[in-house]
């Protein structure tokens, strides 16, 4: 009886808590729904800086380098900054190797990336610097289309639009729709002032930003992320521009993928974890929205995996005779609205794909990438807690 009544409380708690997130999401979409590709009108043209960390990417380092160069900016006005992370293969060679004025690179011992990106800071003179991975491509405009979200000396960091290239493959397809819903989502979690991450592949800060809160914290798996919640603990503000477009590379097989998730959701729970404090109504939307989901995810997890397994393992005895007709039985409130919400992350991820004039995406792709993304996060939740208990550490 105590078993039946913990569960039932544990799914409609849940079950409150997805509704309260797509009512919030709605609201907020059709508030902002005429301002989501505004951008503030401006002419400022700071001395802008961008920092490049890299380790064994001599594949793709040099085609980083030469999409940074190409930027339409004032070359007088612009620098950018490889820091080779002792590298075993020929990135630092090549990189070395490209002939611009605007271009510095260095090497030093391996320490890893938050490391090095502190190491171009140091090095950097703009009044504006971005981080960027050197698996990451940015496009002409893309610098520009950022600066003008600088609108308010509050504004410590700018984001871009994460995307990921069209291709035949399926895991890199519903890694598209995925990226795809996150800026489209980010966007809107923006004007609000609860962006909660400032994603490595291409991200702009103040450069006082380093000078008041300390550079990227090199213990951390997931710096990035732990960056942006440090900005939000001292109430200054993140911009999204959802127009500057970045792409990067994705995971190509699942073992690829489940490792860079794990590293993200460890690192996401520690940072989670060590910025509880953001939990309050001093930190606006952010500190009474963003983060107590958060931490209802990680605290629910478990428990909810546990039932899953128990009903797996203890199935009810009518089940065995009564076969596919079980179904209609466990037909309940929770289920319909479990069903309600799988039609509507359906329809958020087609608006979201649709959002973007040059990207496209058929409804099988987006049904398998609800589908693989459910089944997924099972997945990499189950090697977290491994890891955890085991407590591996991570390099990049």
């Amino acid at each position: 009886m105590a078993y039946s009544l913990i569960k039932l409380l544990l799914d409609y708690s849940m079950l409150f808590v997805s509704l309260y997130i797509i009512v919030f999401f709605v609201m907020i979409f059709l508030k902002y729904r005429n301002k989501i590709y505004d951008v503030p009108k401006s002419d400022w043209q700071p001395k802008v800086s961008v920092v490049i960390p890299a380790y064994n990417e001599g594949i793709l380092v040099e085609k980083c380098i030469r999409t940074v160069l190409a930027s339409e900016y004032p070359k007088n006005k612009f620098e950018v900054i490889l820091v080779d992370d002792g590298s075993t293969d020929d990135t630092y060679k090549i990189a070395k190797s490209i002939n611009d004025s605007r271009l510095k690179v260095f090497t030093k011992t391996n320490s890893g990336k938050a490391a090095s990106i502190n190491f171009g800071i140091k090095h950097a003179t703009g009044e504006v610097i971005a981080t960027m991975d050197a698996d990451s491509f940015i496009e002409k405009d893309t610098v520009v289309n950022m600066l003008p979200f600088f609108d308010s000396e509050d504004v410590a960091a700018v984001t871009a639009a994460v995307r990921v290239k069209p291709s035949n493959k399926w895991l890199q397809e519903v890694q598209r729709i995925e990226y795809l819903s996150i800026i489209f989502s980010r966007r809107l979690l923006s004007f609000l002032d609860a962006v909660p991450v400032t994603p490595g592949p291409f991200s702009m800060f103040r450069a006082w930003v380093f000078q008041r809160l300390g550079g990227f914290d090199e213990t951390n798996i997931v710096e990035d992320h732990e960056m942006a919640l440090r900005i939000q603990s001292n109430n200054y503000k993140i911009r999204c521009s959802i127009g500057a477009e970045v792409y990067t590379e994705t995971p190509g097989n699942m073992s690829d993928l489940l490792k860079q998730r794990v590293r993200w959701y460890r690192g996401g729970i520690h940072n989670t974890i060590n910025y509880r404090h953001l939990m309050s109504p001093k930190y606006g939307d952010y500190g009474v929205f963003v983060v107590p989901i958060i931490l209802l995810t990680v605290l629910t997890f478990i428990p909810l995996l546990a039932f899953a397994y128990d009903s797996l393992i203890n199935p009810p005895i009518y089940s065995f005779s009564l076969g596919f007709e079980t179904l209609l039985l466990s037909i309940n409130p929770v289920s319909i609205a479990g069903l309600f919400l799988v039609a509507f992350s359906f329809f958020w991820a087609y608006a979201a794909v649709k959002a973007f004039k040059n990207e496209s995406g058929n409804p099988f792709t987006i049904f398998l990438f609800l589908v693989f993304y459910g089944y997924l996060t099972i997945v990499y939740n189950i090697l977290t807690i491994v890891k955890e208990i085991r407590k591996e550490r991570f390099s990049w």
